[in-house]
């Protein structure tokens, strides 16, 4: 999650004023937080979830290509469910991917006579070869007679899915899904409904020879930056390649799964200009050659039930803490003070994000959360994560479902967070667990060695796919580098200033033209350099980095300075 802001400067330095940074992330006030909290907070009414296990797999064979092919109709029903979306003011289009969770989820409902848990949704979706999450679902169902047709199930039914599909559909639908199953004397129809967030091109969830599922597409919305990240193990997760030849709103990354894994999670994300929280678009499902994934209900912690907030916060530390131990992972500290703050906010924002309260407010709190104002030291970065589970009051459950996804663990299993905030939220009737977590990561010293070479290699790597020579390093004006950024980090000089001193050095040292980026980001996860750099027929650079606070600012930022010989002026 970054916000970045850039300065490009060409040819020599001259001089000019000095520029104080501006905080690159701009988060809401405690203010604007306390504002919130003074308000009433209305939860909706959740059903109660079903515990099912593990092992549930999808019947029949998945696709081999997870896209938007088109669904055909079959039979009455089929026919029924067609002519309803089409009569819509907008028709929604109707994927064979989608009709696959509507059959998922009708057989759940056949053998269960409930709707599966959110957790179980998610996977019988993605492994059906849609990315986009389901918003919502509309069903008819119950005992049929063996000796009844379809079309005169359909009349006994019909009129009442009908109305339920088009009220799906009027609250903006893009892609649907349909099936009617029926069995062992009972029948249901289903249709689930989605919201497309990016139009991606047909891409295989199977790793290829390298190794890679690789996804490409273009967002629906501006976008600040896109990350992708991908569960690796039991317990891991890592960040995919971003390609940084690809420019926003398209995008290209590059995941690599865990060969051993028979299936794993990858999440596409996107941050909004101006802005630092970052929202999934598309859920992804790798899987091995071959084999169909099985839903697995994993757990991480022992069942610890809890009759309070303070219960929830102490077990979910403490089985948190034991589950990194299992992975060679170090313990994590709470942030006593944000969690009190996140424990106030907590029956807010989940009223929000549930669909009582304003949905803009979730946001808001999520953003207030992870500027960490009560957070002692120096942030580096933060990820911000909410569970919510209607199947009773137990944290060993809670933290479970917390750690599925990638997002999940890339709060709270993360290698370098440090501390985290938890902010739990207890429902009675039914009985359910939630939580908002921030999970922080800090600086210590000012040494940057680690993300120069970091950066070093993207170049590289974007260059390489765009079919270029790797860049050379201009090594002259390294020890200029590091005293302009030693100045910034101590507060004694200005992001400009020391961009412009660097490139006086390197055009002395070098009697060429140069040009020249000052980047303020908060995270190096998916910083896009500037493509007038990467495509430079011979590419010549020098890269420094380091990290100052601006005044004002929740979060230190990065400073990235880049030097580089602009041989086309010289040609000119």
């Amino acid at each position: 999650m970054a916000l970045v802001r850039l300065l490009a400067l060409g040819l020599s330095a001259c001089a000019s004023a000095p520029v104080a940074s501006r905080p690159a992330a701009e988060f809401p006030s405690q203010a604007a937080l306390a504002a919130i909290e003074a308000k009433p907070a209305a939860l909706p009414a959740l059903p109660q979830e079903i515990d099912v296990g593990a092992g549930w797999a999808p019947e029949g064979a998945l696709p081999e290509v997870a896209g938007d092919e088109a669904w055909q109709p079959e039979g009455a029903w089929g026919a029924a469910f067609s002519e309803t979306v089409s009569g819509a003011e907008r028709p929604p289009r109707v994927t064979r991917a989608l009709s696959c969770t509507a059959r998922e989820l009708g057989r759940f409902m056949l053998e269960h006579k409930a709707p599966p848990p959110q957790a179980l949704r998610r996977f019988m979706n993605a492994a059906c070869g849609s990315v986009s999450e389901v918003g919502g679902y509309a069903y008819v169902g119950g005992e049929v007679p063996p000796t009844a047709t379809d079309e005169e199930v359909l009349e006994r039914w019909g009129s009442s899915f009908r109305e339920r599909v088009a009220e799906g559909v009027k609250a903006g639908a893009q892609v649907v899904g349909f099936s009617f199953e029926r069995r062992d004397g009972r029948a249901v129809a289903s249709a689930v409904f989605a919201v497309e967030e990016a139009q991606l091109e047909p891409f295989s969830p199977v790793p290829d020879a390298r190794g890679e599922v690789t996804i490409a597409g273009r967002l629906s919305r501006p976008a600040e930056q896109v990350t992708a990240y991908v569960n690796r193990g039991r317990a891991g997760v890592a960040p995919c390649d971003v390609d940084l030849s690809v420019q926003r709103p398209s995008f290209r990354v590059i995941c690599r799964p865990d060969p051993a894994d028979r299936s794993a999670w990858i999440q596409l994300m996107y941050t909004a200009p101006k802005r630092v929280l970052a929202t999934p678009f598309a859920q992804v499902l790798a899987r091995r050659a071959g084999e169909a994934p099985v839903y697995q209900d994993d757990a991480y912690a022992v069942s610890r039930p809890v009759a309070s907030a303070e219960q929830f916060t102490r077990a979910v530390l403490e089985q948190l803490n034991s589950a990194r131990a299992g992975v060679g992972l170090r313990p994590v500290a709470l942030a006593a003070r944000e969690s009190a703050a996140a424990a106030r906010l907590a029956p807010h924002y989940f009223a929000a994000a549930l669909g009582e309260g304003e949905r803009p407010e979730a946001d808001v709190i999520a953003l207030g959360l992870l500027a960490g104002w009560d957070v002692e030291g120096t942030i580096r970065s933060g990820s911000f994560v909410s569970s919510f589970s209607p199947r009773g009051l137990d944290a060993g459950h809670w933290l479970t479902a917390a750690l599925e996804m990638p997002i999940g663990r890339m709060t709270l299993f993360a290698p370098d967070i440090e501390q985290v905030a938890l902010g739990p939220l207890l429902t009675r009737g039914p009985d359910g667990l939630g939580a908002v977590v921030t999970g922080y990561r800090f600086h210590h010293g000012s040494d940057h060695a680690a993300d120069v070479n970091l950066l070093l290699s993207r170049v590289i790597d974007a260059r390489r796919r765009m079919g270029l020579t790797p860049p050379q390093r201009l090594s002259s004006t390294t020890q200029a580098m590091r005293e302009e950024l030693g100045l910034v980090h101590a507060g004694e000089s200005d992001t400009r200033s020391a961009l412009q001193a660097v490139m006086a050095r390197a055009v002395e040292q070098y009697g060429s033209n140069m040009r020249g980026f000052a980047i303020e980001t908060t995270s190096l996860d998916a910083l896009e350099l500037p493509p007038e750099l990467l495509r430079q027929r011979a590419l010549h650079l020098d890269i420094g980095v380091t990290h100052h606070r601006p005044k004002g600012a929740a979060w230190a930022q990065y400073v990235i300075l880049v030097v580089f010989a602009d041989y086309s002026a010289n040609e000119a």
